[in-house]
C-alpha cells in the first residue's frame, strides 16, 4: 500500500510526529545515523533502548553531549560503525520498533562526507532483519546535494521491491516542495495475523 501525503512541517518534525504514536516506555528504536543527536534525543525521550550509529568521531561527540545534558546516557549505545552493520551490534534477541534514517551529510559538518547509495540499501536490507512485526522505519532523503539524489533514486527503487501486504509505506512532502526540497518515507510494517 503507498500513499502520499503533504505537510507545513519540517519533515524532522514530521517524522517525529509519525514516529511518536508507535513508541512506548517498552520500545528499542536505532538511529541509523545519529549525526548531531537530535534524533536519538527524540528516541530516548520516548522508548527504553536506543542504538544510535555514526562513522564520523564528531558526531558521537555531539550527540554524547546531547543525551549527557538530558539524562539519557543510561538509555542510549553509541556505535561508531557505518549503519551498514546494524546487526552485529543489535542483541540476537532484539526486534526493533523504530528505525530512523536522516541521510546525506552532518549539518555543520564536512559536505564531502556523504551516506553513500551502497551502504544506505544495506543498511535498508538489514533494518528489515531486525524490525518488530509493527515496527516503522522512516528515511528523510536529501536529493540536492551531490549523490543526493541518485541516493534518493535507489531508496525508491528498493521501498517499490516491498511486499505491500507486509509493509504500508507513505511519502511525505514539504507543500514548498522543489526539486531540491528533502522527501521522507515511513514504512510501515503490517502485522501479520
Amino acid at each position: 500500500m503507498l500513499s502520499t501525503r503533504f505537510t507545513q512541517h519540517s519533515l524532522v518534525t514530521e517524522a517525529h510526529k509519525t514516529i511518536q504514536d508507535t513508541l512506548s516506555a517498552d520500545s528499542i528504536t536505532l538511529d541509523a545515523t545519529m549525526g548531531n543527536g537530535h534524533d536519538t534525543l527524540f528516541l530516548a525521550r520516548h522508548s527504553a533502548k536506543v542504538y544510535a550509529f555514526d562513522i564520523q568521531q564528531v558526531a558521537l561527540d555531539s550527540t554524547y553531549q546531547q543525551i549527557e545534558k538530558h539524562h539519557f546516557t543510561d538509555k542510549v549505545v553509541l556505535i561508531h560503525d557505518s549503519h551498514e552493520h546494524m546487526c552485529l551490534h543489535i542483541q540476537a534477541d532484539e526486534q526493533v520498533d523504530v528505525i530512523m534514517f536522516n541521510l546525506g551529510y552532518l549539518p555543520r559538518g564536512n559536505v564531502a562526507i556523504i551516506t553513500k547509495t551502497i551502504t544506505t540499501l544495506n543498511a535498508l536490507n538489514q533494518a528489515l532483519k531486525i524490525l518488530s512485526s509493527s515496527g516503522i522505519i522512516s528515511i528523510l532523503c536529501y536529493p540536492g546535494h551531490p549523490g543526493g539524489q541518485e541516493e534518493m533514486n535507489a531508496v525508491t527503487d528498493w521501498y517499490e521491491q516491498l511486499d505491500s501486504d507486509q509493509f504500508a509505506i507513505t511519502i511525505i512532502h514539504s507543500m514548498q516542495e522543489t526539486e531540491q526540497s528533502p522527501r521522507l518515507l515511513i514504512i510501515q510494517a503490517l502485522a501479520q495475523t
